[in-house]
């Protein structure tokens, strides 16, 4: 009986430690058309009232700004799909907001706290495209 105690104590944290947080796959519409707006700081100590979505071109990378948070992703790869606007349905949206609050309650890096990010962008009445992105922060490093 002792030695069936010890192999439990023995093997119970390896179990604990081994299981593996599920990420969830978050989907956001990013709507560059909005009209709303944000305060942010430019880095050096200045405010701008910008778009709160802001989409930029550099190099071969896009940036997805929302506010004061950036996201990217690869242009020339494979990264983006076009689909139906029915492809709406089958999936659940969230919005910036739910971002934030999940990312400040996890003590992670951006880029690790959901296992993919996925902005929603509509280019006609019945077509959207998915673009995968990466939530940019201190520990990503970007290059053309």
């Amino acid at each position: 009986m002792k030695n069936i105690v010890i192999l439990f104590l023995t093997f119970l944290p390896l179990y604990s430690f081994s299981q593996k947080k599920e990420k969830e796959t978050a989907y956001l519409l990013f709507n560059s058309q909005s009209k709303e707006r944000c305060v942010v700081e430019d880095g050096s100590g200045n405010s701008q009232n910008l778009n709160k979505f802001r989409k930029e071109f550099q190099g071969n990378y896009i940036y997805f700004k929302i506010c004061d948070e950036i996201f990217s992703t690869h242009n020339s790869k494979s990264l983006k799909e076009t689909c139906s606007i029915k492809y709406l349905e089958k999936i659940k949206l969230v919005d910036f907001d739910y971002l934030v609050k999940k990312y400040n309650s996890v003590y992670e890096f951006k880029h690790h706290v959901f296992d993919k990010i996925y902005f929603i962008e509509k280019i006609s009445k019945d077509k959207i495209i998915k673009y995968e992105v990466t939530w940019v922060d201190e520990m990503i490093m970007i290059d053309d």
